[in-house]
């Protein structure tokens, strides 16, 4: 009975051909960047190991594809560090608004000791293995269909939201209406009106043509949370010592690739967008920052994260 239980149970795995969701658009630098992922597990496990990469929603939206990981009923998920708090509670302090300074912020506190033990405390609670973390996009923007001057012109709009509380509680408090809708159908929610606008990563908004249908893009940079390639751990035990550490190695290179391609090619489409007629606004961020801290420190209360969590990521600014 035993045996049968977790025969049932065991990952969706075909002599190692391993699938891999996201909700990215294929042109996408975040699945061109798992292409070559999927390239480089093969080449250095000499085609032992390969993955399929199921991109734009195909396998699910993000809450259900963090389900079927955590079930194994997927083998791998790409999508930014945000939505693992919905394995492990103290990364919700990763998709705070304004919660990092910069890149080197974000940095040191990957490096902390914290970090470290959030990551353990999936892979042992939750069979959740992250392979790597270091695929580093540009911040997050406001995207709207009308210009935003200031923090006031936020108030009342209707803003497409991940299902991830501390973007809809923080969006809240700067006054917008947020709207909940996965990430594949958020250009169509932005054409049709249903919602005025959406915040997103700067390094998505070419590739997935949101600002054809929201062109003002105010600089808010108000997140840095990195991508990363999550792998439901019974798949990764199913592979030989030498295939997993194969498998993290081209997780890792493919990541430094996908912050090359970041930084090489996003100049020429900064520039294709305001040809097209797009903007890009700087805006001043304090009045942000000030309603972002007071959530943050309202979270901490509730128990959203660990107590000292928030400060604790302060204390390392550079």
């Amino acid at each position: 009975m035993v045996l049968a239980a977790s025969a049932m149970m065991a990952p969706a795995v075909n002599a190692a051909a391993l699938k891999l969701g996201g909700v990215h658009a294929p042109n996408s630098f975040e699945v061109q960047a798992l292409e070559r992922f999927a390239e480089l597990a093969s080449e250095k496990s000499g085609g032992s190991v390969t993955v399929t990469v199921y991109p734009a929603g195909q396998l699910g939206d993000e809450r259900s594809m963090i389900d079927m990981i955590n079930t194994g009923a997927i083998d791998m998920f790409a999508n930014v560090a945000d939505w693992n708090q919905h394995l492990v509670k103290d990364f919700a302090v990763l998709s705070m608004p304004f919660v990092f300074e910069n890149l080197d912020h974000l940095k040191a506190f990957q490096a902390s000791g914290t970090y470290a033990a959030m990551r353990d405390e999936m892979l042992a609670q939750k069979d959740v293995r992250i392979l790597a973390d270091n695929w580093y996009r540009l911040p997050r923007v406001l995207l709207t269909r009308d210009a935003v001057g200031s923090i006031d012109d936020v108030n009342g709009k209707k803003l497409r939201m991940p299902d991830i509380e501390s973007f809809i509680s923080t969006w809240s408090a700067f006054g917008a209406k947020p709207t909940i809708i996965p990430f594949a159908e958020a250009f169509l929610a932005l054409k049709t009106g249903i919602v005025d606008g959406m915040e997103a990563p700067l390094s998505s908004v070419y590739a997935q043509k949101f600002y054809q249908v929201a062109p003002h893009i105010t600089m808010t940079n108000h997140g840095l949370a990195p991508f990363n390639i999550m792998m439901n751990e019974g798949a990764y035990q199913k592979l030989s010592a030498e295939e997993r550490d194969q498998l993290v190695q081209a997780a890792v290179e493919a990541g430094d690739f996908y912050t090359s391609l970041i930084q090489d090619q996003f100049t020429e489409q900064r520039e294709k967008m305001v040809a097209e007629g797009a903007t890009l606004t700087d805006i001043d961020l304090e009045p942000f920052g000030e309603r972002a801290r007071a959530v943050a420190q309202d979270f901490e209360t509730r128990g959203l994260w660990r107590a000292g969590l928030f400060e604790e990521i302060q204390g390392l600014r550079q």
